[in-house]
């Protein structure tokens, strides 16, 4: 399957997700924070969750992953500060995901790699805030205060959404231009650049990415076993 195909698929179940947000509304904030709670259950409450595993609910769990949307990458764990950040930043990552048609998952997915949901972060680079933006960046899609959460996330995103069209809708390419900036992955035959963190950070970052995928996907189908879609 193409990476443009995976970018689609991606898109489309954000707009899935979107219309399901929606018709818990007034309970958004609490709903988004519960689905994020439950990805960081504690190993000892899961194992007590877990049912006594039989051949027939394994041939259950079966059925339902070969339901599952294909996968970008194996999911990356999210601990509980992080789950309790998004928590807070949903309606804005929400808001600016709408605006911009970029997937919420993946917005998730980068602010978890790039600053662990932390607003105030730095980095070495003179990065900064949530998506780790450079000022040159900040200033390219209209952010004025780097550690404003609401501007980095939409600072950020419109990033993406530019790399995206860019990338004719290959993510791999899209964060390795976030990473390394576009001009290099076109510099290298518009491949990830043979840098050992852009390398690293693509997969990171659909790890992340993924993790919110099993969360929302798992949160809209009801006829799997609950255990089905532990992260």
């Amino acid at each position: 399957m193409s990476e443009a195909v995976k970018g689609k698929q991606l898109v489309e179940r954000f707009n899935k997700f979107v219309e399901f947000s929606k018709a818990g509304r007034k309970e958004k904030k609490e709903t988004f924070a519960k689905q994020l709670d439950d990805v960081v259950q504690p190993e000892e409450e899961k194992s007590r969750s877990k049912p006594e595993e039989t051949p027939r609910r394994r041939s259950e769990v079966r059925g339902a992953r070969r339901n599952q949307p294909p996968r970008l990458a194996k999911a990356k764990a999210i601990t509980n500060l992080q789950a309790q950040r998004l928590a807070r930043l949903a309606p804005m990552i929400e808001d600016s995901a709408r605006r911009n048609n970029v997937p919420v998952e993946l917005i998730c997915g980068v602010i978890l790699q790039e600053s662990g949901g932390n607003h105030k972060a730095v980095s070495s680079a003179g990065a900064k805030g949530l998506m780790q933006l450079m000022p040159g960046t900040a200033k390219r899609f209209g952010v004025t205060d780097s550690f404003d959460p609401k501007q980095n996330i939409e600072g950020g995103t419109k990033y993406l959404r530019f790399l995206l069209d860019r990338f004719k809708g290959n993510i791999e390419l899209a964060l390795a231009g976030y990473n390394a900036g576009e001009g290099n992955v076109e510099k290298y035959g518009n491949k990830v650049p043979p840098f050992a963190e852009t390398k690293a950070y693509v997969p990171n970052v659909l790890g992340y990415t993924q993790s919110m995928i099993d969360l929302f996907y798992a949160k809209m189908t009801s006829d799997l076993p609950h255990y089905a879609r532990r992260v």
